[in-house]
């Protein structure tokens, strides 16, 4: 790898510079040319590997000729198009919801969804473990914050108890991810959350299923549908990003009413240009293909748990089973970047999750899989690995007494307290 990517980090803060990924000059799917050199991609969201799909790509040149490159304008312009509704029939159908509302990509929908649907005074009782765009929504609601300890529903149950105790009778939304996304640890406890709500007929609970869209569950309908309680899930939020191959964000619910308002009041969707017609149309042509080849996602999970296994195998330190999202702890910073480089030098294109990112010493190498990549591919990423671990001293063994603590993003230092609104990334 000729260089590292980066952008200044703030000068005030003592932040390492973050590594940007070295530009991809034309992709293959499961493979890419990365500075002149045919690589093995090993990081992307593209779960099911549909971006280079020839329908999608057909749908999206469709709907380009028909609507033009750009929406011309919001969803209150002349930017709203019979695609937009389309699409949010289809999607609510799809999660067994009655109405969903598009956004123009996941942060925005969770920055304006979650500030939408709570007020100031209002509590939010959200997993440490939240990503930035749900913080940011959290923190912009001006409602007050209840962080619990990341997949643990007794402490979740402590805060709102909390919750109540300080502020009673008031509105309560329970805010967590369903797989999360750089580490790959899922909400087993969803269903311990959802059971929640039968004593608090004052709580919303609130999931974001970015990661889990297409390859969570027996249809890909996600990981509340996987873990049964899909209709005790008031909202779910979800993005295309990943297993939907094109970009964009929404949120699904029964409560029709409430769509009503989220839909003329959030300002992420009001002051932002419409998702384009090329984008909706891709996703619309995913959705098809996700109902009809189930098979897809089976290859994605064979792929995924073989590569998990021999990852244990190799006695690296990996995180939890039963996410599309490997993540192996390497530690210091400067291993990690050396490891990634060496990795690149072999056809492998991956990025280290670094600090700030991860805690200081904690660093990963976060690796996902397609549903288009072959078995030589995964084998050359795995033989890569192998060949390197030594070298790096990444084994389990190399590490010590850090292999023993659980993978998490946040520092234990980097939530705020409950009268200053939500946890910072």
């Amino acid at each position: 790898m000729s260089s590292v990517h980066t952008y200044p980090s703030p000068s005030d803060n003592g932040h390492k510079a973050a590594p940007f990924a070295p530009p991809v000059s034309r992709s293959f799917g499961p493979e890419a040319e990365v500075e002149g050199k045919r690589v093995i991609v090993v990081g992307s969201n593209d779960f099911l590997g549909l971006t280079h799909d020839t329908r999608v790509l057909e749908a999206a040149s469709n709907a380009v000729r028909r609507w033009g490159a750009g929406p011309g304008g919001s969803r209150f312009l002349s930017g709203n198009m019979t695609l937009h509704e389309q699409l949010e029939e289809r999607l609510a159908d799809f999660l067994g919801k009655r109405r969903a509302v598009v956004h123009t990509t996941g942060y925005l929908t969770n920055y304006g969804v979650i500030s939408t649907l709570v007020s100031p005074g209002d509590v939010i009782v959200a997993d440490s473990e939240n990503r930035g765009s749900v913080q940011d929504g959290c923190r912009v609601s001006q409602a007050l914050h209840y962080p619990y300890a990341h997949n643990d529903p007794e402490d979740a149950l402590a805060q709102l108890n909390k919750a109540a105790q300080d502020n009673p009778g008031i509105d309560m939304y329970l805010v967590t991810q369903g797989v999360f996304g750089l580490t790959g640890n899922v909400v087993t406890a969803l269903p311990e959350l959802a059971a929640l709500k039968a004593n608090r007929p004052e709580m919303t609970l609130y999931l974001d299923d970015s990661y889990g869209l297409g390859v969570m569950g027996a249809s890909g309908r996600g990981t509340a549908d996987a873990m049964g309680v899909g209709d005790q899930v008031d909202y779910i939020m979800g993005t295309f990003s990943k297993s939907l191959a094109s970009i964009g964000g929404f949120v699904a619910s029964n409560d029709e009413t409430i769509m009503d308002y989220i839909r003329h009041s959030s300002k992420s969707l009001i002051f932002s240009a419409a998702l384009p017609a090329m984008n909706a149309a891709a996703v619309l042509a995913c959705l098809d293909i996700v109902a009809a080849e189930p098979d897809r996602m089976h290859r994605l999970w064979e792929l995924t748990n073989q590569a998990k296994k021999r990852l244990d195998e190799m006695g690296l330190v990996t995180g939890q089973d039963g996410s599309p999202v490997i993540s192996v702890l390497v530690g210091e910073e400067a291993k990690a970047d050396a490891l990634v480089r060496d990795l690149f030098a072999r056809g492998v294109y991956t990025q280290p999750v670094l600090y700030p990112v991860m805690p200081k010493s904690r660093a990963l190498l976060r690796l996902t899989f397609m549903a288009t990549h072959e078995d030589g591919h995964v084998n050359a990423v795995l033989e890569a690995l192998e060949e390197l671990a030594e070298k790096h001293a990444i084994r389990a063994k190399d590490l010590g007494p850090e292999q023993s603590r659980p993978f998490l993003v946040n520092p234990a230092d980097s939530t705020f307290p409950a009268s200053t609104g939500c946890a910072s990334s």
